[in-house]
């Protein structure tokens, strides 16, 4: 009875089988779909993530003199560069006071021209007189030395010229008359050497007179004349110092009222600027507090500015703080701006441990580089750059799963059209990457994918590699 049972159950199995391999022939397993990724070779970089806040400066902006607010310029979440017009108030009265100002500095340089030129015209008139007092000295000294022996020499010289001349017309004077006596020549004639002989006479006696005066020296009336003349000399080049020195002082005093006027102008348009409301930097308006017709005055707001540049701040576990050092990389992302990615370096490490909650933290501020358009109080996902590891074999994270049972990493290999659970020994890793030390090579085709869904022999297609 046992055996015919036994058989009866063989009998039974197969036929089971033999329908479960027809039902797999007519109705197939379906085949998966799948994302791939290729192992590559690549650099790791090695992180320590935390989590931060952004931080920005931030200011109340408002006007340091009372008045009443004529325009808003800005409107809120607009972003202005550095001195880009928030709000000014009513600026008549500052902006005649510049105009008056302007005017006056206007007459100021007209009255330091003319002073200028005064002065000019004061300077050649002493140097005229300087030039005067040095030609009566030089006319006094040459009375005082008498003649010279060259002029003496000249004074010889025109007495023998003239007497030689003087002799020459008695000559010809003497013959004119014989002439006249014979009849062949006319009165006119006669009278005209005669005239003649007179005129070389007068020359004659004027050299020797010009002669003997030089060899006689200076008379005491001339040296008197030319002592006056010196005297009168020097006390108008006197004068024309005094003139100079009066139109300096005058000049200086004009310069002193173009300084004024500059400064008034200056005062006048400082008082003209301090009517508008300009960003001291560049960032993001957050807050508008007043509108046109309101009154504003010292430590009353208008607007609030949020710097474009920032920083975050971290409070990073005690057990990793050895591992953070100044000038270290972060990239920081936020869910609030999904797509961008920030980096910052680490710039300041706090020198005291923090106990909240149970937690002890160090604070760690990262200043970000460049415009980071980011709300105040954004919570931010930080990215702290440990090491980097070169030309290693790296596998998306999403690809490699631990087993349930002892933990073995695995991957699903893709051969065939079919995945292949391989065990695999790995290295650091990332949220993006792992490093593959052994069970893999490059240019493998590994499926990426929750580990429920796949299954060592499982048919599967690749929608796509990554």
């Amino acid at each position: 009875m046992r055996s015919r049972g036994l058989v009866a159950l063989v009998v039974l199995a197969a036929a089971a089988g033999g329908l479960v391999w027809s039902l797999r022939q007519v109705f197939p397993r379906p085949t998966s779909e799948v994302e791939g990724a290729r192992i590559r070779r690549g650099t790791l970089e090695v992180v320590l993530p935390v989590t931060g806040i952004f931080e920005t400066q931030t200011v109340e902006l408002a006007f340091d003199l009372p008045g009443r607010l004529a325009r808003v310029a800005a409107s809120e979440g607009q972003f202005v560069s550095t001195g880009a017009l928030i709000a000014a108030v009513e600026e008549d009265e500052a902006r005649a006071a510049v105009e008056q100002a302007e005017a006056g500095l206007r007459l100021a340089l007209q009255e330091a021209a003319r002073a200028e030129a005064a002065v000019d015209a004061a300077v050649r008139q002493a140097e005229q007189s300087r030039a005067a007092v040095h030609a009566a000295r030089a006319a006094l000294a040459q009375l005082r030395a008498g003649p010279r022996p060259d002029e003496l020499r000249g004074a010889d010289a025109a007495v023998q010229s003239a007497r030689a001349a003087l002799e020459e017309a008695r000559r010809s004077l003497e013959r004119t008359r014989q002439l006249f006596g014979e009849g062949a020549v006319s009165r006119a004639q006669l009278e005209a050497a005669q005239a003649q002989a007179e005129a070389a006479d007068a020359r004659y006696r004027q050299a020797e007179a010009g002669r003997d005066l030089l060899r006689a020296g200076a008379r005491p009336e001339a040296l008197s004349a030319a002592q006056a003349q010196v005297r009168q000399a020097e006390a108008a080049w006197e004068a024309a110092r005094a003139n100079v020195r009066q139109a300096e002082a005058a000049g200086a005093a004009a310069r002193a009222r173009v300084a004024q006027s500059r400064a008034a102008l200056r005062a006048a348009a400082a008082r003209l600027a301090r009517t508008q409301l300009r960003a001291p930097f560049e960032g993001t308006v957050t807050r508008v507090y007043l509108t046109p017709g309101s009154p504003v005055g010292p430590g009353i707001p208008v607007a609030s500015l949020a710097a474009s540049s920032g920083w975050v701040t971290a409070d990073v576990d005690e057990a990793d703080i050895g591992q953070v050092r100044l000038g270290q990389s972060a990239r920081i992302t936020a869910d609030a701006y999904p797509g961008r990615t920030f980096r910052g370096r680490v710039t300041r490490i706090g020198q005291a441990v923090e106990v909240r909650l149970g937690t002890r933290t160090v604070r760690v501020r990262i200043d970000l580089e460049g415009a980071a358009a980011m709300r105040v109080g954004t919570s931010v996902d930080i990215r702290l750059l440990l090491r980097a590891i070169p030309d290693a074999l790296l596998v998306p994270a999403e690809a490699v799963h631990s087993s349930a049972e002892d933990g073995t990493p695995h991957v699903f290999l893709i051969e065939g059209g079919r995945l292949r659970r391989r065990e695999v020994r790995t290295g650091e890793g990332n949220d993006e990457f792992i490093v593959i030390l052994a069970g893999l090579a490059e240019g493998d085709l590994v499926a990426v994918g929750e580990a429920g869904r796949l299954r060592d022999g499982q048919k599967v297609r690749v929608l796509a590699v990554r």
